[in-house]
């Protein structure tokens, strides 16, 4: 039974293909016209404005028809077919709902050479099965079909046509309204037979589409996420961004979804999500779990990885919240992925045996104390036979870094030569009074360095030379070193005294890094250095 169509009888203005740029630096595209159906060619140039440099392009006419074209152009990839006229149906059967996208197409063969074709695209609700399937043609030829609604598996949303359905769609502007009907037809549809089958009500399925995927991408994607899952909360908010950033999530969050067929599996099985989830990572199915993962299943892996390593579970709880802690604590999305990864997790096996359980623990909630950050890259630079001494040697856990720094730097040392760039130099090395801020031209000095402030500077030597990092070393007018400073991009990350103390210690030098930094550009992204207000506020 048909319950509902839409027919879309333009979805653009115009089309046009990215052809790169020519070897003057002028931008060069082709266009399609649909007024006209004509292809030609623009180069555009590049013209200064009150923001700065800025490209051409945002607006033309066409040279054949006279067609003023603004704001409905899409940009596609040669040989990519996008929608030009579209109808949309949703047809309900006895156990199954399908949504189904019928379309011409136009697409990029060559330059001025613009084909058409028919594209088709299926989403089959199979609520018998608690199974949604994805099939797509292409001119009358299936081109492939798989599964969908496993959270991690993204295929679909970079795939599937509906993704044309964007915000600068003609679509979107002239039939809004019945886009947004027919979309809740079928959540609603698929959700009331859903619930016939499982016998129990269940939660909304709705949410916002946000504007990466169009109007229909992401609510389609949730609806069957919700079928296989459907005591599971609706898919979060980040799922509305890129696929790299989802992707990232993922990482942040210590997750990669290898388990989610077990998953699957037991919930056709009528087991609830968070007990299938639970079950799948080795993660007790107890009352406090049960509630982290009912309002945020992607809280898995991180406690999966805290219950790997901690057989006791009051442990095992209190690494969990560590592990959260150090990414609040992280200034941004890149630095907690940086900081909660595979390194993290591999020191702390190794130092398992060291320290035990309630040692690891420690490790990560007193972090900043130990300087966990550090103690990670010097253990992956020690050698075999220094590897070794430290489980033979006993070290205490408070005295495990400044350990491992001096063994690192009695290693055999082999010096690296640093090709910092001229304008990183330039940028930050100055005199300032009687101190001066310089870079170190090989690792020799970050050797030297470290043994003299007594910490682990010495271990940078290999970011330094890749420019991932750089250390600024700071001394007093008689070549003295007062600290050491962190760079990662265009923030300061960590500034130090002799023996890990925070500059912020010293309210000269304190005050002579804020100045450097604010003449150098940079971020301050650390509690190291602190802004003079709030020293007058502790001082006053």
């Amino acid at each position: 039974m048909l319950a509902a169509t839409v027919v879309i009888p333009q979805m653009f203005t115009a089309y046009a293909e990215d052809l790169g740029y020519h070897s003057n630096g002028l931008h060069h595209f082709q266009y399609f016209c649909e007024q006209c159906d004509q292809a030609f060619t623009v180069t555009w140039g590049k013209k200064t404005g009150a923001m700065g440099w800025y490209e051409r392009g945002d607006y033309f006419h066409c040279p054949h028809c006279g067609m003023r074209h603004e704001k409905h152009v899409v940009t596609v990839k040669r040989g990519v077919q996008a929608p030009n006229e579209v109808r949309l149906s949703v047809k309900v059967y006895k156990s199954a709902v399908t949504f189904e996208v019928y379309s011409s197409t136009v697409y990029f063969q060559d330059t001025l050479r613009v084909f058409s074709g028919k594209h088709k695209e299926i989403f089959r609700f199979d609520l018998a099965k608690q199974k949604v399937v994805f099939t797509r043609y292409k001119n009358n030829c299936k081109i492939e079909s798989f599964e969908i609604g496993n959270p991690y598996e993204l295929e679909v949303l970079e795939k599937s046509i509906l993704g044309f359905f964007l915000p600068n769609s003609l679509a979107n502007t002239r039939e809004k309204a019945e886009l947004y009907g027919i979309l809740r037809v079928l959540r609603e549809t698929v959700q009331a037979k859903l619930e016939r089958h499982l016998g129990h009500k269940i939660s909304s399925m709705y949410v916002s589409p946000g504007q990466y995927y169009g109007a229909f991408l992401l609510p389609i994607f949730n609806m069957a996420y919700r079928v296989l899952f459907p005591d599971a909360p609706n898919l979060p908010n980040i799922y509305r961004e890129s696929p790299g950033t989802i992707r990232s999530y993922w990482k942040m969050k210590m997750v990669n979804g290898h388990f989610m067929e077990a998953v699957i599996a037991s919930t056709r099985e009528r087991v609830d999500f968070v007990s299938a989830l639970a079950a799948a990572n080795a993660v007790p199915d107890r009352p406090l779990m049960r509630r982290i993962l009912a309002v945020n299943p992607f809280e898995i892996g991180l406690l999966a990885q805290s219950f790997a390593l901690c057989r006791n579970y009051d442990l095992a709880v209190r690494l969990y919240a560590g592990f959260k802690l150090l990414k609040a604590n992280g200034n941004t999305l890149e630095y907690a992925v940086q900081y909660v990864n595979e390194d993290l997790i591999e020191f702390l096996r190794e130092m398992l045996p060291l320290y035990g359980e309630a040692g690891v623990v420690r490790m990560v909630e007193e972090a900043r104390e130990i300087n966990l950050r550090d103690c990670i890259r010097l253990h992956q630079q020690l050698n075999e036979e220094n590897r070794e001494r430290l489980k033979t040697e006993k070290v205490r856990l408070k005295e495990l870094h400044d350990w491992m720094a001096r063994t690192h730097r009695r290693q055999n040392h082999v010096n690296l030569k640093f090709e910092v760039p001229d304008h990183i130099i330039k940028r930050l090395s100055m005199q300032k009074d009687k101190i001066k801020f310089f870079m170190p031209k090989e690792s020799l000095e970050l050797l030297e360095a470290g043994a003299e402030l007594h910490n682990c500077v010495a271990s940078y030597g290999k970011a330094m030379k890749d420019n991932t990092q750089w250390i600024v070393l700071v001394a007093d007018d008689k070549g003295k070193l007062a600290a050491c400073l962190e760079i990662r991009g265009k923030a300061l990350v960590q500034a130090k005294l002799d023996k890990n103390i925070p500059v912020a210690r010293d309210a000269k030098l304190n005050n002579e890094v804020l100045a450097w930094a604010k003449n150098a550009g940079l971020e301050i992204k650390t509690e190291d250095v602190e802004a003079q207000e709030e020293m007058i506020l502790k001082t006053g």
